[in-house]
């Protein structure tokens, strides 16, 4: 029979090679010009969409117990009224909209360049890149280099995983820490190939100090919990047994808590909406899905 004892998310890095991977790195790059080439498709589609739409402004004042619609033609400098005309109302309406949407992406556009070339200019990820490649070559911890202070305090604090139903621990990660499923031994495999610490069904307290509610339950066991760039612990669930009776209902009571309630992993700060992640099966057999996956535990924020 299985035994359950106490160790800390940096084990699961020992574990493998003590090092985080270089391709770390180029995973959260590579997130971020996704986004960026997201974003420019789009903004492609809306313009021209914009190109077939009819030139003007919409100006609506109050007039009595309604409105007035006018269209201002920026060419002529005129103003006429379009109030009868519901079809010009809406495709000014539209207009308006997709301009001020494209100048929203532009700016997030021009925030996520800045993120990914920072003030050194484009070179700056191959020079970031080299840079931590002489710290991993010196035996440095890179795990230690990219986190904050108070993430690795958390990375160092011994933890407990659930002692309930040892025996149901038959599945291996490739640094050999105990799993419930498959998809289980998956996900923290692929978190070790990267080198990213993690606690592996750690307690959850859920706290409701501030409201007169209660939540489904005062804790569960998280199947991983990892630090994340945005300075904070993400929280990830699987979902992977929904044929399973009362699986589901379970699934979103514990949902609706962590939405709900405060969670703390870190003494400065609670964990955020962003940082509660989930993944179903069809995610895992999935390349693709199964990436984005560990984006967003990494990158909780959306960047």
């Amino acid at each position: 029979m299985n035994t359950v004892h106490a160790r800390t998310a940096r084990d699961s890095i020992i574990n493998n090679s003590g090092l985080l991977q270089i391709d770390f790195l180029r995973m959260t790059s590579d997130s971020i010009r996704t986004l960026l080439n997201a974003d420019e498709a789009e903004v492609k589609a809306m313009q021209q969409e914009l190109a077939l739409l009819r030139e003007g402004s919409l100006c609506i004042s109050k007039r009595g117990e309604g409105f007035r619609f006018n269209c201002y033609d920026k060419r002529s400098q005129k103003t006429h009224s379009i109030t009868k005309d519901s079809n010009q109302i809406y495709n000014l309406a539209r207009r308006a909209f997709l301009e001020n949407r494209i100048k929203a992406i532009q700016e997030n556009r021009r925030r996520l360049s800045a993120v990914l070339e920072n003030t050194e200019g484009a070179r700056h990820d191959l020079l970031l890149q080299k840079k931590l490649g002489k710290f991993a070559a010196s035996g440095l911890d890179l795990s230690r280099i990219l986190f904050t202070k108070e993430q690795n305090e958390w990375i160092d604090t011994p933890y407990t995983p659930n002692p309930y139903h040892p025996e149901d621990l038959k599945y291996p990660t490739s640094g050999g820490i105990m799993t419930r499923s498959k998809s289980e031994s998956r996900i923290g495999s692929k978190l070790e190939l990267i080198g990213l610490p993690y606690r592996f069904d750690d307690l959850v307290i859920i706290y409701n100090e501030r409201t007169g509610e209660r939540p489904f339950r005062e804790n569960y066991f998280s199947d991983f919990k990892i630090p994340n760039l945005a300075g904070g612990i993400t929280v990830h669930e699987h979902f992977g047994a929904f044929q399973m009776e009362k699986y589901p209902d379970n699934s979103l009571k514990r949902l609706n808590d962590y939405r709900n309630f405060e969670v703390r992993e870190l003494p400065s700060r609670i964990v955020l909406p962003e940082e509660f992640t989930w993944s179903l099966e069809a995610d895992l057999r999935d390349p693709v899905l199964f990436q984005r996956i560990i984006n967003r535990m990494l990158l909780p924020s959306g960047l």
